[in-house]
C-alpha cells in the first residue's frame, strides 16, 4: 500500500474506489488540505486525494473521465444538479452525492450499502451495512430521492450496456457505531480507528 506519512498521522496517497466503499466525504487534515475520508467495510482511512480527485482518478482508470461520466448522467436522468454518476459500469459501482459534489462537506454514497433510512427532524439517519450509521443534514424524502435516482440511473446503464450484469449482493448489517457531527465540524471517525485498533 502507497502510504505517506505526516507526523503521527497515516495517510494513504492514492485509493481507486471499490465495490465495499461504502461512502466517502472530504476532510481537511491538520495542515489545512483537503482530503477524502473513505469508509470502506468496516474500515476508515484518509486518503491524500479530493473525493473529486478519486472519482476521476478511479473512472480514467478504466478508461472514462468524470466529467463525461456527469454529463452522460445530467443527460440520462435530465437532472442539472446532485446527479449520481456511474463510477465502475463494469463491477456495477455507483455513487451519489447528498449536496453539490463541489462543496467540501459533500458526502458520496455507494446506495448498495445503505441499509436504511429514518427522519431525525430535518435530518436523515443512514443506516449502513457495516451496522454503522451516520446522520446527514438532509430531509429523508429528498435523500431517498437521490438513492432512487442513482438506482435508476444503474438501471439504464445495464439495459444499454453490452457488459454482464454485476453481482448483486445483501448484507446483514452487524450492530455498530452511530456517526455524528461533533462542535468541530467533524463526523466522529477517530472512534471507529480506536475500535478498529483493539481488534486487531
Amino acid at each position: 500500500m502507497d502510504v505517506k506519512e505526516r507526523k503521527t498521522i497515516i495517510i494513504q496517497k492514492n485509493y481507486l474506489i471499490e465495490k465495499k466503499m461504502i461512502l466517502m466525504m472530504g476532510e481537511y487534515d491538520r495542515y489545512g488540505k483537503l482530503c477524502t475520508r473513505v469508509l470502506a467495510g468496516r474500515s476508515s482511512f484518509l486518503v491524500d486525494r479530493t473525493p473529486l480527485q478519486l472519482l476521476d482518478d478511479t473512472i480514467t482508470y478504466i478508461g472514462f473521465d468524470l466529467r463525461g461520466a456527469m454529463a452522460s448522467a445530467k443527460l440520462t436522468l435530465g437532472e442539472k444538479a446532485r446527479c449520481p454518476i456511474i463510477v465502475n459500469p463494469y463491477q456495477g459501482i455507483y455513487l451519489f452525492p447528498n449536496k453539490s459534489p463541489f462543496r467540501p462537506d459533500c458526502i458520496w454514497f455507494n446506495p448498495e450499502h445503505i441499509v436504511g433510512t429514518k427522519a431525525i427532524g430535518n435530518k436523515t439517519k443512514v443506516e449502513l451495512s457495516n451496522g454503522h450509521s451516520i446522520i446527514v443534514d438532509s430531509r429523508i424524502h429528498s435523500f431517498n430521492n437521490r438513492i432512487q435516482k442513482a438506482n435508476q440511473l444503474m438501471q439504464i446503464y445495464m439495459k444499454r450496456g453490452d457488459q454482464p450484469s454485476p453481482t448483486i449482493f445483501y448484507l446483514e448489517p452487524p450492530k455498530g457505531h452511530q456517526l455524528i457531527k461533533e462542535e468541530t465540524g467533524k463526523y466522529n471517525f477517530s472512534n471507529l480507528e480506536d475500535s478498529q485498533q483493539i481488534n486487531d
